[in-house]
């Protein structure tokens, strides 16, 4: 009674742990395996660039409206506030720092937390449309997908490149490039930046600007409305590597320009860059990278290939041994009874 008893547990305790592992790789692993919604990180660049000084521009100040070499940072705060289902509501904070010179740049995106574009018809309030990658790629990504970034400069989706693969501070990645170029529709960035400039100001930038610009420039001038208006056109160049794993930017290069344009008989002419950046991510936030991405991907190991693995070896195990428990044991004779056998 007592062998039936523990027999029934086995088999109970079995198929509790055969469960287990099957809820465990079918409905716990998906719910985990997007973007977690406790996402924040802060991740900073650091480099130089060339900006415009627009006081001294307003000012007449022409010596010093240009300043070269400046040192800059970028800092991103990227986080998400809220998800629903597979939706996240995601931040990307940009500041572009220089000397005397601050630029935040905010972004809200709607984002599918599995494919890591956008998600299917969610436009609330302050969500900025958009469709491609923004702050990451998703869990596993595949070197012959065809994904498409967005640029927030420009407000446009453009092809990311595969290049190759390749590893950064002990991760295996996933280089890509990343090109876009149009007209400048961050208000942002486009906001402190002059729609328009006295005729005779722009002339005195004459020295300042190559010498096929001085030319076109030198013989339209008189023909240019007083003020001359100016339009912007980004241009922004991402060297990316991805986490092969989780898909999260391991390390990245950002090279930028915003470049004022007149228009002259009918064709914009680029007239100089007002902002020109060269900056990459610094030491320690490569390092923060990885070292994240290296946990999140063991906790993700774990989860989706030996939890489930080690319950179902378990039930298994419990099973196996009811079964052995249940076969028939040989009968156990004495010599006498062999004896008596043989003579019959």
């Amino acid at each position: 009674m007592l062998v039936r008893r523990s027999s029934k547990i086995f088999v109970v305790v079995g198929v509790l742990f055969i469960a287990l592992a099957a809820l465990v790789r079918f409905v716990l692993v998906p719910t985990l395996s997007k973007l977690p919604g406790d996402l924040d990180v802060n991740p900073v660049y650091e480099g130089t660039g060339t900006l415009l000084n627009a006081q001294a521009l307003q000012a007449g100040d022409i010596a010093n409206v240009v300043a070269s070499d400046v040192p800059v940072t970028i800092d991103r705060h990227i986080y998400v506030s809220s998800t629903d289902g597979d939706t996240a509501l995601a931040h990307d904070d940009i500041t572009l720092a220089a000397s005397g010179l601050s630029v935040p740049s905010n972004h809200t995106y709607a984002i599918d937390r599995k494919t890591m574009d956008a998600a299917a018809g969610d436009s609330g309030e302050g969500v900025e449309p958009h469709s491609g990658m923004t702050i990451a790629l998703p869990l596993h990504p595949d070197p012959a997908a065809s994904y498409q970034y967005y640029d927030s400069a420009t407000r446009t989706t453009v092809p990311m490149t595969y290049v190759d693969s390749g590893t950064v501070s002990g991760r295996d990645v996933l280089n890509y490039t990343v090109e876009a170029k149009g007209a400048l529709r961050d208000p942002a960035i486009a906001g402190p930046l002059p729609p328009a400039l006295p005729k005779s100001l722009v002339g005195s930038l004459a020295p300042l600007l190559p010498a096929d610009v001085q030319q076109s420039l030198g013989g339209a001038l008189g023909q240019l409305a007083d003020p001359v208006p100016f339009t912007y056109t980004a241009v922004t160049r991402i060297n990316l590597a991805a986490d092969q794993t989780l898909g999260s930017p391991i390390d990245a290069q950002l090279n930028q320009q915003i470049i004022a344009n007149v228009e002259i008989g009918g064709q914009l002419v680029p007239v100089m860059p007002v902002l020109s950046i060269d900056t990459a991510l610094n030491d320690q936030s490569i390092s923060d990278a990885a070292a994240s991405a290296k946990s999140q991907a063991m906790q993700l190991n774990l989860i989706s290939v030996v939890a489930p693995i080690v319950l179902l070896v378990l039930g298994v195990l419990a099973l196996l041994t009811v079964i052995l428990r249940r076969r028939p044991r040989a009968i156990i004779q004495s010599p006498a009874q062999r004896e008596n056998l043989s003579v019959r």
